[in-house]
């Protein structure tokens, strides 16, 4: 009997593994694991369908959580202003790793018919969108603080396809900088 255990236990581990990467946050940091039901770009970015263990489905605006994941991917509450006065809480993607103190983000936005993407950096818990337009310019005063790198911006060591690698090196800087 303890073979056929062991046996079954051994053939469904990975099976519930799978089953419960899926999480989400709450608002008093406990983490849910279930199942996350993905909608289009725009719909993730401002509501989730969450089945947890038990079976029951719920649905978390970006108000109610404070991060979801699935998969690969993972997405944090974010507040997205308008302007000085107006904005709102919404679910942004996540593109570099939870350690650092700073942060890319994509958020995808809707106006209409017409759904675009929008980057934004993170850094010290203030969030600056992206301009590729201005992209040298933009990042050379974003990281002044790390002198090196500021330089290697603006002297074009680095393209608009480095900006993960940009933030890595700026990371790594920052948690030097503090030891």
């Amino acid at each position: 009997m303890k073979f056929l255990f062991a046996f079954l236990s051994i053939c469904f581990l990975p099976q519930l593994s799978i089953a419960q990467s899926d999480y989400v946050i709450d608002i008093n940091d406990r983490q849910i694991y279930g199942t996350i039901s993905l909608s289009t770009p725009s719909m993730n970015s401002s509501l989730i369908t969450f089945k947890d263990q038990k079976g029951q489905t719920k649905q978390y605006r970006p108000d109610e959580i404070k991060e979801w994941s699935t998969g690969s991917l993972t997405y944090v509450t974010k507040f997205y202003a308008i302007n000085d006065r107006k904005g709102y809480s919404v679910f942004m993607l996540r593109l570099t790793p939870e350690k650092g103190k700073c942060h890319l983000y994509e958020h995808y936005n809707t106006t209409g018919e017409v759904g675009y993407t929008q980057t934004f950096l993170e850094k010290d818990r203030i969030l600056t969108e992206l301009d590729y337009g201005r992209f040298r310019k933009q990042l050379t005063v974003y990281f002044e603080d790390a002198e090196e790198l500021a330089e290697d911006i603006a002297n074009k060591k680095y393209k608009k396809k480095d900006i993960l690698t940009i933030i890595e090196v700026y990371n790594e800087w920052r948690e030097f900088l503090w030891k």
